[in-house]
């Protein structure tokens, strides 16, 4: 592939001290100092913050955006939009969360990995390994395998060494089916003409690696550290888990079986509801009520402001045996059940 030219792509909210440590490391790279170098020039970055409040200035490699509050998926589609209009024709847009750790060789290896690639991969993505932040010689995943909503993960907690770590080994063949945004690269063809749906946080990049229909490409350092999923959940989020995940199967037509989805919900706010979660038993409820509004309903509202309204939600025992009813009756209607 000729004219390799990479768009860094990142939204960060409220995470100054990370995003301004991985900025820093970005613009002293070679893509930025060594005018000398293969890389000079061959990498921009483009910063949406959606908290507005990070204070670096715009450089020739540093674009810098300032977002209302739309999640990740929205602060991704900015700075997706941005790249499609910027005076450069870019080969790919790389996908990377706000708040991981990372050595610049990554970026280096994937872009000479780019420059000599077989043309039969140009459509393929390539997906970041991710490494536990507190293990760090631990790959949580190299790639992923969506499986309904139960994920898989690609060589998962392999403890990795210098003897059995060769960096710059290319997988082609790995079984996974799309990246993680932790980081994640796509060829420009397909990032110009697809947006990101408006799932606020979580399933969107696995919505996007599904569209996308290639296997990614995954590449021995090419990789990032990041906090393991277990250590960031809270009642809120498990609301957007469910939700999404809903609409991914929907839109893929992975709900084969209607009557077991309803039953597998059940069974989980029951357990909310015997641990006496009134809380984390209303945002499943609330997560199931939502996916029958449809994609449309999603497209809709103002993704900010419904999340702010989501936070300040209260919940006790008679209003979710009351609210549990409804959305079943409504989801058997659908379904016909």
């Amino acid at each position: 592939m000729e004219n390799i030219i990479l768009a860094l792509n990142i939204c960060t909210y409220k995470r100054k001290e990370y995003i301004e440590r991985n900025i820093l490391k970005l613009l002293s790279s070679k893509f930025v100092e060594d005018r000398n170098s293969r890389f000079y020039g061959k990498l921009h970055v483009f910063v949406v913050d959606n908290a507005s409040e990070i204070k670096f200035c715009d450089t020739d490699f540093l674009h810098i955006f300032y977002n209302k509050n739309t999640g990740g998926s929205g602060g991704f589609q900015r700075g997706l939009e941005k790249i499609r209009s910027f005076p450069i024709d870019f080969s790919h847009v790389i996908f990377m969360d706000d708040d991981v750790e990372f050595e610049i060789n990554t970026f280096y290896i994937l872009y000479d990995f780019l420059r000599i690639a077989d043309n039969k991969y140009a459509d393929n993505p390539i997906a970041g390994r991710m490494f536990c932040m507190d293990k760090p010689n631990i790959q949580y995943t190299a790639g992923e395998v969506w499986n309904k909503g139960d994920l898989k993960h690609i060589e998962y907690m392999r403890h990795v060494t210098a003897e059995d770590y060769h960096y710059g080994k290319v997988v082609y063949d790995s079984g996974a089916e799309y990246g993680g945004w932790w980081l994640c690269c796509f060829p420009m063809t397909f990032a110009r003409e697809n947006d990101i749906l408006p799932f606020f946080i979580h399933c969107d990049d696995v919505e996007y690696g599904l569209r996308c229909g290639k296997a990614p490409i995954i590449i021995e350092g090419v990789q990032v550290w990041h906090e393991t999923f277990e250590k960031r959940l809270t009642p809120l989020l498990g609301y957007y888990d469910t939700r999404n995940k809903l609409f991914v199967n929907e839109i893929y037509h992975l709900d084969v079986e209607p009557m077991l989805t309803l039953l597998e919900w059940k069974k989980e706010i029951t357990r909310y509801h015997i641990q006496k979660e009134w809380l984390l038993e209303y945002y499943l409820i609330l997560a199931m009520r939502d996916f029958l509004k449809g994609l449309d309903w999603l497209g809709r509202i103002d993704s900010g402001n419904y999340h702010e309204k989501l936070k300040k939600t209260k919940s006790y025992k008679l209003k979710n045996a009351i609210s549990w009813r409804i959305v079943e009756k409504k989801y058997r209607k659908k379904y016909n059940l």
